[in-house]
């Protein structure tokens, strides 16, 4: 216990030297998102290729925004039921930086509560805690929960350590390491892009901090050279197993939030296919109808997107 809670700050310490100022075009976003939402906003999360590319005007700048608690945001109806049973909740907004640069963003909507149990390891699938092992920008001006959160992300980056390493063979890098991760986590959502490229892309643009995470877990000595443990044969074909599963649950699970998505917010259905474009190339043609009832038309859309290609 006592070298887990050293390893826990020590992961905790990268992330916090990781934390730095948001931009003008964040702040925009995270002033409009609050004037929806109101104090029922606890803490905004910046992570994803918006923050890689957060000058670039073309990007979509994405967002975790954490409340209190889903009936402030959306009453006591079928859409707080569904992002307690399933979150989040996602939702797009559009507003300009200082400068008149219009600024747009997809935020997914969790509690506080839903977040801290799912983003530390507490859900079996790994959306929340393989998204938050990756870099993010915490936003609260309440400082308790600013460091919870941190605290938070630091279990997710060792959890998400725990669950890849006995995939990957004895002397394998830690690039090795964190690439598998990502790349199980991606094949566990409905994704259009290769799993494999994109993972490899995102530790490779974040070199340093990877290694310097791998170092915090792995290294129980002072030398800078150190190897990632072994790991036996049976706990190799337990998490195999568990990954396997969480193929099985995930990407219906990713069909759901697709589905809550595309009702959420207005235009909900062309963003996703403009997503998926995208990603994939792949487009359908989309009637008034289906776009006035978007759930309706929801399994024949799927199929057809999937017949082209636009899902892995």
């Amino acid at each position: 216990m006592k070298r887990r809670a050293e390893i826990l700050q020590k992961i905790k310490r990268i992330i916090e030297a990781e934390q730095h100022e948001p931009g003008p075009r964040a702040l925009a976003l995270c002033n409009t998102i609050r004037e929806r939402h109101g104090n029922a906003i606890k803490a905004f999360l910046l992570y994803g290729s918006g923050l890689r590319d957060k000058n670039d005007p073309d990007k979509l700048l994405d967002v975790y925004v954490l409340i209190d608690r889903y009936t402030s945001v959306h009453g006591w109806g079928a859409k707080a039921v569904g992002s307690y049973l399933a979150p989040p909740s996602v939702h797009y907004v559009e507003t300009v930086d200082p400068d008149g640069i219009p600024v747009r963003s997809k935020y997914s909507i969790v509690s506080l509560r839903a977040f801290h149990k799912r983003a530390s390891g507490g859900a079996f699938e790994s959306m929340l805690w393989a998204r938050f092992a990756q870099p993010a920008i915490v936003i609260s001006d309440d400082a308790v929960i600013r460091e919870n959160i941190l605290t938070t992300m630091s279990h997710a980056v060792l959890h998400f350590a725990a669950e890849s390493i006995p995939l990957i063979p004895h002397g394998a890098s830690s690039r090795d390491l964190w690439v598998r991760g990502l790349v199980e986590s991606y094949r566990s959502e409905l994704r259009a892009e290769d799993p494999n490229a994109r993972a490899a892309e995102l530790v490779d643009h974040y070199h340093d901090r990877y290694e310097a995470l791998a170092a915090a877990i792995y290294n129980e000595t002072d030398a800078d050279v150190f190897s990632l443990p072994a790991t036996s044969p049976g706990a190799r074909n337990a998490c195999r197993l568990r990954w396997a599963a969480r193929r099985m649950i995930g990407k219906p699970l990713t069909a759901i939030r697709v589905l809550k998505a595309a009702f959420t917010f207005d235009g909900g259905l062309d963003y996703i296919l403009y997503k998926l474009k995208s990603h994939s190339g792949v487009t359908i043609e989309v009637t008034n109808t289906q776009r006035r009832h978007p759930i309706w038309f929801s399994p024949l859309l799927a199929w057809k997107l999937y017949r082209k290609g636009a899902f892995r």
